[in-house]
């Protein structure tokens, strides 16, 4: 899956953040979860433009 469908770089992040503020735990796991998928998605990405240069 490519970032263009996930929310931007440090969004999940802030979203995680702002949930934990509102003690929606359960909520916050989700986006860090998303956080951390998205990270592992744009190193692949960044791996794969190594690899074809």
């Amino acid at each position: 899956m490519s970032d263009n469908y996930m929310i931007g770089p440090g969004a999940h992040e802030n979203a995680a953040a702002n949930c934990l503020a509102d003690k929606k735990t359960e909520e916050a796991k989700v986006y860090a979860i998303l956080a951390l998928a998205s990270a592992v998605n744009r190193l692949a990405e960044a791996q794969e433009a190594i690899a074809n240069a």
